[in-house]
């Protein structure tokens, strides 16, 4: 299997998360204190009635303004080092559109090359994902979907990002929006059910503990790991932007 070599030390996953400590501070209290509008019993019965919870966009557009906490999430970034102070202040002076970024987040744009727009990008990513994810702990526990058999996700419609695999190979599959977890349908591709070489294939990075799954038939990519030793789910995914990256070379999407 070929390998995605890195050169960071076997302390990555701590040291990364002792990193993003001020991160996951704000991201906690954005999460706690946003307040979604979600009507919880028509939410499950959609879902039980194989539908998607509740519209993503209306939930974001019921929290408010979305720039005070951005602002937080990028003073938070600088704190963490992930950004300078005239970056930070320059990003914010160039009045940036929270919403227009969080759309692109959805719509799946490619990553922005330039430094301070994906840093921007990124602060977003982390504001949508507080927002959504506490509307979905309002939809209720994991067993409100446990028989949900689609490929997206039952409480905001989003495309999975990573794979948990469990015990007896089970693979659990983890919204790149809202965080909510479900039993993935099928084995090899999402999209098209592809399984075996040449149309999967695989690049292993050992020292992170991931595998980038790609299929060479749809185009699509999810990355696995094994769930014992992960960490929350900002820092894995910060753990694994080489992958995304590598990925989106190849023209895949999640």
């Amino acid at each position: 299997m070929p390998t995605l070599n890195s050169p960071r030390s076997p302390t990555i996953r701590s040291t990364t998360a002792e990193q993003f400590a001020p991160v996951l501070r704000v991201h906690a209290d954005v999460l706690s204190g946003c307040g979604p509008v979600v009507e919880t019993d028509a939410a499950r019965k959609r879902i039980a009635n194989g539908q998607v919870a509740y519209d993503a966009l209306r939930v974001l557009r019921s929290c408010g303004d979305l720039l005070p906490r951005f602002t937080r999430v990028l003073d938070s970034f600088e704190v963490a080092g992930l950004v300078s102070n005239e970056d930070r202040q320059a990003i914010l002076l160039g009045e940036p559109d929270v919403d227009d970024l969080v759309s692109g987040w959805f719509t799946g744009d490619r990553t922005p090359r330039d430094p301070r727009r994906h840093i921007a990008r990124q602060a977003a990513i982390i504001v949508g994902n507080a927002l959504l994810r506490a509307a979905t702990e309002l939809v209720g526990p994991a067993s409100v979907w446990r028989a949900w058999t689609r490929v997206v996700c039952p409480c905001c419609g989003g495309a999975p990002d990573i794979a948990f695999i469990e015990r007896g190979g089970i693979r659990t599959l983890v919204c790149a929006r809202c965080d909510a977890q479900w039993r993935a349908p099928r084995a090899g591709c999402l999209g098209c059910e592809t399984s075996e070489p040449p149309g999967i294939a695989r690049i292993s990075n050992p020292e992170l503990g991931y595998d980038l799954m790609m299929c060479n038939a749809c185009g699509r990519f999810l990355k696995e790991r094994p769930r014992r030793g992960v960490e929350t789910l900002i820092v894995e995914r910060a753990l694994t932007t080489e992958l995304d990256l590598a990925a989106e070379q190849r023209g895949l999407r999640i």
